[in-house]
């Protein structure tokens, strides 16, 4: 009886030892990087519930989103705003419906991408996206073992056209990788929206008197690598909000905000006991560190981020560097305000390390921003990251606000060339170059603008040398 008493104590003890270095191995990892590797140890180790809420059905409703949806007759297109409720209603369709019913399977047809102006000349109702999403992060946000997928090698846009079908519960889908057109056929199930709603937007959309645009090459002389639409008549014109913009209180840098921990709280998390700070009052920013990360929180409210060792990794996997970037900004999402963070680009630089750019949107309408006045558009927020972790981070920091009802402004073309370009930038036409990159209505704001500034949409024009911004008219104004 006492060996057997002696036999349960060493068991306990040998548990409690187990579970101690568990905890143990957990509590490094979590100071060490962004983000966990076992679920039930994210759970515990979590942070203040940021970490420990994130899910891939949050991360893949906040960033696999379209840059635009267009509905499209011949010529004629329709813009769909993403406050307009047939944005959402594709979208989730498409997403939640079409996207899971093709990864698993072969497509019915590959075509060249010499083929694809033919397609999107169909009645169709097109979804575009600012990069061509990779594979690898599709297969993870769908949830999805590569091995069982048997289809694109990433999806930069999508159309749906019902009229290649006569039956109405088929419908024809094509995906553009930007190499090559996968071709299917989808069957309707009673998820699905029906095969008539698409077929009917465009008459819809006549119907309720939506601008109709034209590819730009069409109707000028400028060209663009990316197909560009105007609006030749704007009806009421677009509506726009004034939008406010500043540093996030709680990260301003003074005195203030390090006693109270408010910046410790908000940019460090559960490392805010592991980093040392250095902080003079007549110093532009804080520096936290410890062996292995730096911080840096500037003045003017860039934060950087830096992974101290050199690291490489083994593996090549862009989904885990995508996840653990999201990761990293999920956890500071808060301080953006109403803003939403979308995929700008992600590119790979060397040893397995990603380049992953993103940019702000309000209400669907980007918010660039430049280091000074003058100068052109950069991104944000940078991130570089491997398989295993973030190894850097910049990110000019600012919370966005709508300040009051949206008003109309013009989007007439025809007035921007005509009137607008004449009068501010003549050299845009006079000029050589007749490619453009971009041409739509965005906000701006400076990295100078420390204080708080109200934004008022301007026309967002970008050619290969220069970006141009020339304030948005309003209607009857």
């Amino acid at each position: 009886m006492r060996k057997d008493n002696k036999e349960r104590i060493k068991t306990k003890i040998l548990i409690s030892l187990i579970i101690l270095s568990v905890i143990q191995i957990g509590i490094h990892w979590n100071m060490q990087t962004q983000g966990l590797p076992f679920h039930f140890i994210s759970k515990i180790f979590g942070g203040n519930g940021r970490a420990a809420n994130l899910d891939v059905d949050s991360l893949k409703n906040r960033y696999f989103t379209p840059d635009s949806i267009t509905v499209s007759i011949s010529t004629s297109h329709w813009r769909l705003d993403e406050r307009d409720s047939q944005f959402k209603k594709v979208w989730e369709d498409i997403r939640d419906n079409y996207i899971p019913s093709i990864i698993k399977k072969k497509p019915e047809k590959i075509l060249p991408k010499e083929q694809w102006a033919e397609i999107t000349s169909y009645r169709c109702v097109r979804i575009d996206f600012e990069i061509s999403w990779p594979s690898n992060i599709i297969h993870w946000l769908a949830q999805v073992k590569p091995g069982d997928t048997k289809a694109f090698e990433g999806i930069k846009s999508i159309v749906i056209a019902p009229q290649l079908d006569v039956n109405e519960t088929v419908n024809t889908i094509f995906i553009y990788d930007n190499n090559q057109i996968y071709r299917y056929q989808v069957n309707i199930d009673d998820e699905f929206l029906a095969k008539r709603y698409y077929s009917n937007l465009a008459d819809e959309l006549t119907a309720k008197n939506k601008p109709i645009l034209r590819l730009l090459s069409t109707v000028s002389n400028f060209t663009s690598e990316e197909d560009i639409y105007v609006a030749l008549t704007d009806g009421k014109g677009s509506a726009f909000s004034k939008i406010s913009t500043g540093i996030p209180e709680q990260i301003v840098l003074n005195r203030a905000n390090m006693e109270n921990y408010n910046i410790q709280d908000n940019i460090l998390l559960d490392q805010k006991e592991s980093l040392s700070a250095d902080y003079a009052d007549s110093s532009k920013y804080v520096m936290f560190t410890d062996t292995e990360n730096l911080y840096r929180l500037y003045e003017n409210g860039i934060l950087e981020y830096k992974y101290i060792p050199s690291t490489a990794s083994n593996q090549d996997d862009i989904s885990a560097a995508f996840k653990h970037a999201v990761t990293f900004i999920e956890q500071r999402r808060h301080l953006v305000g109403d803003a939403d963070i979308v995929l700008k680009s992600i590119d790979k630089e060397h040893s397995n390390i990603y380049r992953i750019e993103f940019e702000y949107k309000l209400e669907g309408v980007p918010v660039y921003y430049t280091e000074r006045q003058g100068a052109g558009i950069s991104s944000p927020l940078i991130i570089k990251a491997n398989s295993e972790r973030i190894l850097e981070c910049r990110w000019v920091i600012r919370y966005f606000n709508k300040f009051d009802k949206p008003m109309d402004y013009s989007v007439n073309f025809a007035d921007l060339l005509n009137k607008q370009i004449v009068s501010t930038y003549p050299e845009i036409l006079e000029s050589r170059d007749k490619l453009f990159k971009r041409l739509e209505p965005g906000y701006i704001y400076n990295l100078s603008d420390l204080d708080s500034a109200f934004l008022l949409p301007n026309w967002i024009i970008s050619t290969n040398s220069k970006d141009y911004f020339i304030p948005l008219a309003r209607k009857g104004g």
